[in-house]
């Protein structure tokens, strides 16, 4: 029996998705329905063609003899390698096929340049447990079920030292009054706090009691903060129309309708695939603009490298929209234009 690794191909991808869903059916065996639905979600085939082709993607198939028995679905962002499932079809198991994903996975994290390696793993696989330390993963949390709706450990691999534009991150969110920057930027905020972050967060209005423009400043790292305040961040969202001048960043996500179709030279730095039209989508998918800002904080999360999968978000807002709050941070999370 012949066991290879290779990249995904859109030919392998429903197979590797039903692999995926047996496996969530068996690791949430006692769950609800609707709890494995939300892991299933995420995933759907149409989306997983599309993500293979993008240069921060690790999605990998095992295959034994032709067949997908294991796959990897993992991604890079800002740095870090996010490794967010690994599989064996029941049967294949024990043979030695799990070490090998993990390796190739670490392999290509570093060829990607990643400093540091992340997953999440449940506290009853303890085979999984035992497998992520043996390639050199250190358990760094235990996130209790009142957080993410289950209990899981974090685990961390160092690859490299962490480079000083990593050590720690600023993200700056700009919007008018009414697109709910505020509750974006606690629920932002919170999330990484959870998550075990340090973290600053500053709201700045401006002069106008009505309608005026508000910016939230945050600021998160794995050590004490110093200076909470910045000039630049490295990762900007632009949510109005008319451009905050005060919003400087390295790297903007804006609203397409602020640009008018085409780029206006100005001094914000957003590379066509990030000038999306929030408030368009809010509409076409959810039939109201008031869910702009779970698109965008979606979107947001999938820059920085969050796995909204382990989010418990029940927890971060109220029962009312709570359905169509998930579902539209899920849209922003998975989007492509």
């Amino acid at each position: 029996m012949t066991f290879i690794i290779e990249n995904l191909t859109e030919s392998d991808v429903e197979a590797t998705v039903n692999l995926f869903r047996l496996i969530i059916d068996e690791l949430h065996a006692r769950s609800l329905e609707v709890e494995r639905l939300h892991f299933k979600g995420i995933y759907p085939v149409g989306e997983v063609k599309k993500r293979i082709n993008d240069k921060d993607c690790v999605y990998l198939a095992g295959k034994e003899d032709g067949k997908v028995v294991g796959f990897v679905f993992a991604w890079v962002s800002e740095g870090v390698g996010n490794l967010h499932w690994l599989g064996l079809a029941p049967g294949y198991r024990k043979k030695g096929y799990g070490d090998k994903l993990l390796a190739e996975t670490i392999r290509r994290f570093t060829e990607k340049g990643c400093h540091e390696a992340k997953l999440f793993t449940y506290p009853s696989e303890k085979v999984a447990y035992h497998l992520f330390q043996k390639h050199g993963f250190k358990e760094v949390a235990f996130i209790d079920r009142r957080f993410f709706g289950t209990g899981v450990i974090l685990m961390v691999r160092k690859i490299t030292p962490v480079p000083e534009e990593f050590k720690e991150k600023k993200i700056v969110l700009a919007g008018e009054a009414g697109q709910g920057v505020k509750l974006m930027a606690h629920t932002l905020a919170s999330i990484l706090a959870r998550l075990g972050k340090e973290v600053a967060l500053n709201l700045v209005y401006d002069a106008s009691v009505r309608g005026g423009n508000i910016r939230a400043e945050i600021v998160y790292s794995d050590e004490p903060i110093d200076v909470p305040f910045f000039e630049e961040a490295d990762i900007g969202l632009q949510l109005s129309k008319t451009p905050d001048p005060a919003v400087r960043a390295r790297h903007v996500l804006i609203e397409a309708s602020a640009c008018e179709g085409e780029c206006k030279k100005c001094e914000l730095r957003c590379p066509v695939s990030d000038r999306i039209p929030f408030e368009k989508l809010a509409i076409e998918q959810f039939n109201s603009p008031i869910f702009v800002n779970m698109i965008a904080l979606g979107r947001l999360l999938s820059k920085i490298g969050i796995n909204i999968e382990t989010v418990n978000f029940a927890s971060e807002f109220s029962s009312q929209f709570l359905d169509e709050n998930i579902k539209a941070i899920r849209y922003g999370y998975t989007y492509q234009d």
